[in-house]
């Protein structure tokens, strides 16, 4: 188990409204499981709330709260200094959508996608180690007035970039 921050940068493509989201760093708690020395799961808890802007100026703000599962190969398990690969799996919700643009707006919907992982992890002494980890996630949801058809679906694909302290057990 670990704990840190972890700074989520949205990647986002918008080609109708021109939207961005702001850069975030926010705590975060990882939790692996070894299945073996090389192979291990990966989870991790986290919520993050952006602005949203364009040329116009400030659309709003959302929440978001990534729940995902790693498959993680560890390439130099006995090692002290231990890079890894993973892959796995997301599913995004949002919620608490507020601001002048996203009070007209259907609420976003939930996305499932692809996540993308590579880092390492450092041994400290035998109970405490240092992760660093990237991560793209691939994530992407509806503009859709209330009542109305949809504007235009937004890519976000956020790269999430971590750092952690964590305990051996």
């Amino acid at each position: 188990m670990s704990v840190g921050l972890v700074n989520i940068r949205p990647d986002i493509k918008s080609p109708v409204v021109g939207a961005d989201a702001t850069n975030e760093v926010v705590p975060i708690a990882n939790f692996t499981y070894y299945l073996s020395e090389h192979f291990a799961l990966n989870t991790a808890a986290g919520i993050t709330r952006h602005e949203f802007s364009n040329a116009g100026g400030i659309l709003g703000k959302a929440s978001m709260a990534p729940f995902h599962l790693m498959a993680q190969y560890h390439f130099m398990p006995k090692a002290d200094f231990r890079p890894y690969v993973g892959v796995g799996i997301h599913h995004t919700v949002f919620f608490k959508q507020s601001g002048p643009a996203f009070n007209g707006l259907e609420d976003f919907k939930a996305d499932t996608g692809a996540v993308l992982q590579a880092g390492f992890s450092y041994t400290l002494n035998k109970d405490y180690f240092v992760n660093f980890d990237v991560k793209k996630f691939y994530l992407e949801t509806n503009v859709t007035p209330q009542g109305g058809a949809k504007i235009e679906t937004i890519t976000l694909n956020p790269w999430l970039i971590g750092l952690a302290v964590g305990k051996q057990f």
